[in-house]
């Protein structure tokens, strides 16, 4: 109670307290306090060993050495209960070795665990107490004891930030059996940690333990599948990742989701350790599972300096799409990053072309089209792609030569820029430099642009390459005000309603010649606006303003006829006009809410040799080494470095031409069908149409992408070295087209998109051409019309052939007479030996068995429906595309409230003149198909002919070999009753001293009487016997197995221990006699089949006889007859009666009768 009651006091009567006292003495180390408080608690009754421990824990915790010794000899516990420390642990945190070893002594525990579950050993290393540690270890503390997270102490020492112990402490620790490989719960070793947290010397202690490292040390994983690389990159040790590399870590090793060291390193962004991975072998296009690459990874984190050195790697993939179909470019973009926006733009990396790729850009012109108020000034201009994608202005090499935007061209509405061949790699490069120009705002109109050329379809050759036929609406982000009072700035206020084109002038090729000083300064703030790295804004605005003033005023005085255009409202800029009509403002100051994108086949031409030279190229650059090799050619001319730049490169960015067939089937060989097509043969086979040069059907493909209001990018490929004055040049027509004086100005890029595929789906419209030669379609209808003509050529020639067949055959019914009488007459009539012989062998004959004309129009007919078919797929495609594109453009005219009838109004004379053309095809298509239809019927025709010819001459044989044969047996009977005569005759001619003799008169000759009775008689009695054998030897035959067949089932029946199978092949005989009439109808079918079998074979065969015929049914399977049956063939006469019967339907299986059991199986 005294105790209870000191504890409860508020503090006054501290005197009566012994916990206090015993605190005080054992902190100042007063022994004889101690003994007296000892003393008194004995008294007390309170002195037991967790009295002692209180003061024991203190003077540990003081380092009172002779106070702990008095302690554990009065009995003082070394253990605490509760969550407060034990004395040890007091003591090693004060690194007093000597308590700590009186405390081991006296039976503490080094294994006691704090909160946390640590142990003594563990804070001894932590604190860098190397003589505690070493009598921890000495007094057999678990070196791999582990904390509440799975640690033990070399984790703890790794993970450490402080870092305050020594070498010693850790060449202790790896002396003893400390598990180096230990995993705690996020499955780390300590070389995790020691890599972590930069513990460069400490992770090469752990890699250079004298006793050795785990195997694969180096490579272990942890949770996630990192390796001790991934965390030291993914922290910026770089002292540690050289040591890693150094004892031969994984530089490609993966974790969870591809990571690599290299994706980390990228990711934070330290060049340093980047170029260290690259010098190990870093692989740096490798993907992880969303498809991102190391270049994704520092571009949308705007790591410059790594991206610049990923950069200097040749074989680095820039345009590499993840999962989510973006680009390291549009990744940068999506995350502002401007500076690697243009580090990673293609007009900044030239040196990544090939020599013929960049000679085929400056080979190659491109065509830009500036539409607007131009009054005479000329705004068609050809520059080379090179020029157009690559160039910079000799001026200021910071900018680029030609921009893509017409806001730097005076007067210019919108543009159009096309390009001369279906390659993707140009198109790529001008989208992209297009949206930088835009200020890369608008990443996902862009990535819908980019995700247009996922409509590819691949193969394994060249022409399998193309993309499908589609036309697609993609949506921009809307642009805010301060983009458009900038773009407002930028532009000019006056501009004509009715944009025009004017190509009379000379061509200008450089930029620098058209473009006056002031629109280089706006030039110069729109390049601020796309990421430009000019810092000079204010004066670019000032500039801006400046001009903006100067043309009003010129505007106002000079163009007299813009102050009437706005006056009436019809300026689109005019800001009085805005007030009238807000709707124009509107189109004019925000940019469109989509793209659109086309894709559509149409038809071309191209001549045959040019299209050998075309496809003699690409086989030749399949074959070609990039390296320059000795004994290689460089490409000649631009379409030969074309294709060898592109054709083999690995995302087969080069669409080339194809021909019709190539087209239909573009998985297979198509070259022999190439040089036959329909077009070709008409061109080469009839002499009245022969061409120089003939032609063939090409289909080509326009690519259109409609950027908002103000650019129209198209792609086309032209005709192989693309030859002057061409009649059927698509570019230049569509110029011709918007230049036209008797249609209305071009005055928006859809009603120009409408005009471009006006252009292409009509190229070959009948109305529009002139020259017959590029009249396909009238050519398909020749050679229908000559087909037509020659089936109905060969029809009459069959009905000829028919008719004189018949004459001949009224006078040729009697083979054998016909045959006599020219017997007969070959003497008379000698000099009518010819027309004998021709009319033995008729012509009519050869005329009906040979079908190779009608099989060559056959062919030649599927050849014209299966391109009939192809030349609709194609305008069935173009009408789809149509349709699509005439529902986006409805749409983007619905949003601005614009109207529609005009743009509907186009695109029905376009279905229209495509409806024409299908009306067309199927008229022929039709016409072909009689004509094929009619061929089949005569062919059908000659070959029923020639069977019933076959027939009448089968049967005409068989008459002849049946008399052939009875002449034989007639003959064979002569001989069998003449030789024994004569063997008689000539016994009788030799000497024979038994013969009877005259003796008297000597004379020799037997009597004739005595002669004849032995030579006939002899003679008769053995041909005779012989000539009934050979008429019946059949019968004989089956009456002989007849009678082995009764003997057999007479012994059956007089054997008793085969009674049981006796009766119950009796039962078997019962039960196969009650077939039903369907088995019974069977049978008698398959006897009637047998029967015509036998009947053909003797029709071009000698017939057979009965014994062949028993022979080859002899072990078939007979049918099996009813009682009814049995008992007609009984009634006719038994066995031999039913086997006429049989022989008389054709059958010539052997037939066996059985008693009471009816037929059984022979």
């Amino acid at each position: 109670m005294s105790r209870s009651r000191s504890r409860s006091s508020a503090g006054s009567d501290h005197g009566d307290r012994l916990e206090p006292q015993l605190l005080r003495a054992a902190t100042n180390n007063d022994l004889a306090a101690l003994e007296r408080i000892t003393q008194l608690a004995r008294q007390k009754g309170q002195l037991n060993p967790a009295f002692l421990g209180i003061g024991l824990v203190k003077s540990c915790e003081r380092g009172c050495i002779e106070a702990t010794q008095y302690l554990l000899k009065e009995g003082a516990s070394v253990e605490v209960g509760g969550n407060r420390a034990p004395p040890i642990f007091r003591a090693v945190e004060r690194n007093n070795v000597q308590i700590v070893k009186l405390l081991l002594d006296a039976g503490a525990s080094p294994e006691f665990r704090d909160k946390e579950g640590r142990t003594a050993l563990m804070t001894a290393a932590w604190k860098n107490q190397w003589h505690v540690l070493q009598l921890l270890i000495t007094r057999g503390a678990d070196v791999n004891a582990r904390d509440n997270r799975k640690r033990n102490i070399l984790h703890n020492l790794a993970a450490d930030k402080q870092c305050d112990w020594g070498d010693d402490v850790v060449n202790l620790l790896l002396r003893t059996s400390c598990q180096l490989d230990a995993r705690d719960d996020l499955g780390r070793t300590p070389l995790h940690w020691a890599c972590t947290t930069g513990k460069t010397h400490f992770a090469k202690l752990l890699l250079s333990r004298p006793q050795g490292c785990p195997t694969n040390y180096i490579h272990a994983t942890e949770l996630r599948n990192k390796t001790a690389l991934h965390l030291a990159t993914a922290h910026d040790r770089e002292d540690v990742v050289e040591l890693l590399l150094e004892y031969g870590a994984d530089v490609n090793a993966r974790s969870d989701g591809g990571w690599t060291p290299f994706h980390n390193a990228c990711d934070k962004g330290c060049e340093k350790i980047v170029r260290i991975l690259l010098e190990a072998g870093a692989d740096f296009n490798s993907q992880l599972l969303n498809g991102m690459t190391p270049l994704h990874l520092a571009a949308q984190a705007g790591h410059t300096d790594v991206v610049k050195c990923l950069l200097e790697q040749p074989s680095l993939r820039r345009r590499t799409r993840d999962t989510f179909g973006s680009t390291p470019f549009l990744r940068a973009a999506q995350f502002k990053r401007k500076d690697i926006v243009h580090l990673l733009a293609p007009f900044n990396h030239i040196e990544a072309l090939s020599a013929d790729a960049e000679g085929a850009c400056k080979g190659f012109d491109a065509t830009i089209v500036d539409f607007g108020n131009f009054h005479n000034e000329n705004r068609v201009r050809r520059v080379s792609v090179y020029e157009l994608l690559y160039g910079r202005d000799p001026k200021n090499p910071r900018k680029q030569a030609v921009t893509t935007l017409p806001a730097n061209v005076k007067a210019s509405e919108f543009r159009w820029i096309h390009l001369p061949a279906n390659n993707m790699a140009w198109v790529e490069a001008l989208m992209t430099k297009s949206f930088i120009e835009e200020g890369a705002s608008d990443v996902e109109g862009f990535k819908g642009l980019e995700k247009s050329f996922g409509h590819q379809h691949r193969g394994q050759r060249p022409h399998s390459h193309f993309m499908r036929p589609l036309c697609q609406s993609t949506p921009r982000s809307v642009r805010g005000k301060d983009e458009v009072e900038r773009e407002e700035e930028s532009k000019p206020l006056e501009k004509s309603p009715l944009p025009q084109v004017v190509i009379n002038g000379p061509v200008i090729t450089k930029p620098a010649e058209y473009s006056p000083t002031p629109l280089k300064k706006r030039e110069t703030g729109l390049s601020k606006d796309s990421y430009s790295q000019d810092d000079d804004s204010a004066s670019g605005r000032k500039s801006k303003a400046k001009h903006k003033n100067s043309t009003n005023n010129k505007s106002g005085k000079d163009n007299p006829k813009n102050d009437r255009n706005k006056s009436s409202g019809h300026g689109p800029d005019n800001k009085h006009a805005r007030s009238v009509t807000p709707h124009l403002a509107r189109d004019l100051s925000f940019a469109a809410k989509s793209n659109i994108c086309v894709f559509m086949p149409y038809l071309h031409f191209e001549t045959a040799q040019s299209q050998q030279k075309m496809q003699q190229t690409i086989k030749q650059a399949e074959t070609f080494v990039s390296a320059p090799q000795p004994g290689l050619t460089r490409a000649s001319t631009r379409d030969e470095m074309l294709i060898r730049a592109h054709i083999n490169s690995s995302t087969a960015s080069l669409h080339v031409r194809r021909t019709l067939d190539q087209f239909f089937y573009p998985n297979i060989d198509t070259e022999t069908r190439d040089s036959d097509q329909v077009v070709y043969r008409y061109q080469t086979r009839w002499t009245e149409h022969k061409a120089k040069d003939p032609k063939i059907f090409m289909v080509d493909q326009l690519w259109m992408w409609v950027l908002g209001k103000n650019l129209i990018v198209t792609s086309f490929p032209q005709r192989w070295e693309q030859p002057k004055n061409d009649p059927l040049n698509v570019l230049d027509g569509i110029i011709e087209d918007i230049n036209s004086k008797t249609r209305e100005p071009v005055r928006s890029v859809y009603e120009l998109a409408t005009v471009i595929t006006g252009r292409c789906s009509g190229m070959f419209d009948r109305h529009r051409m002139g020259d017959e030669d590029y009249q396909f379609l009238d050519m398909f209808e020749s050679c229908i019309g000559t087909a037509t003509d020659r089936e109905t050529v060969l029809f009459r020639e069959f009905n000829v052939a028919s008719a004189q067949a018949s004459e001949w055959l009224k006078h040729h019914r009697r083979i054998k007479r016909s045959i006599v009488e020219s017997i007969s007459n070959k003497d008379d009539e000698p000099e009518s030996s010819s027309d004998k012989e021709e009319e033995s062998q008729p012509l009519f004959v050869d005329k009906l068995l040979d079908i190779g004309q009608e099989t060559d129009l056959l062919a030649e007919a599927k050849d014209i429906r299966d391109e009939l078919n192809m030349i609709r797929t194609v305008l069935e495609y173009q009408k789809q595309v149509l349709q699509d594109l005439q529902d986006a453009i409805c749409e983007i005219y619905y949003d601005e409230n614009r109207s529609q009838n005009d743009i509907k109004k186009k695109f029905r004379e376009q279905q229209r003149n495509i409806d024409m053309h299908v009306k067309d095809v199927d008229r022929m298509d039709k016409q072909t198909e009689r004509i094929y239809n009619s061929i089949t019927d005569l062919l059908d025709l000659k070959q029923k002919h020639a069977n019933a010819f076959e027939a009448r001459f089968a049967r005409d044989q068989a008459a002849g070999t049946a008399k052939q044969g009875k002449t034989i047996m007639m003959f064979t009977i002569v001989t069998i009753v003449f030789l024994p005569l004569s063997f008689i005759a000539s016994f009788f001619a030799i000497n024979v001293a038994e013969f009877p003799h005259d003796d008297q008169s000597g004379n020799t000759n037997m009597p004739l009487s005595y002669v004849s009775r032995y030579i006939f008689g002899i003679g008769f009695s053995i041909s005779i016997p012989l000539i009934l054998l050979a008429l019946s030897v059949d019968d004989i035959r089956l009456g002989s197995r007849e009678a082995m067949r009764r003997i057999r089932e007479w012994r059956l029946t007089r054997s008793p221990s085969t009674k049981d199978a006796h009766n119950r092949d009796i039962s078997h005989a019962s039960m196969t006699t009650t077939m039903t009439t369907k088995q019974q109808r069977m049978i008698t079918q398959e006897l009637e089949i047998q029967r015509i079998l036998c009947r053909s074979k003797a029709s071009s065969t000698r017939r057979p006889s009965e014994d062949e015929l028993d022979d080859y049914f002899g072990n078939g399977l007979l049918p099996v007859a009813t009682r009814n049956t049995h008992a007609s063939s009984a009634a006719a006469g038994g066995p031999r009666s039913s086997m006429h019967t049989y022989r008389s339907m054709g059958h010539s299986s052997r037939v066996e009768r059985g008693g009471e059991k009816g037929f059984r199986f022979g």
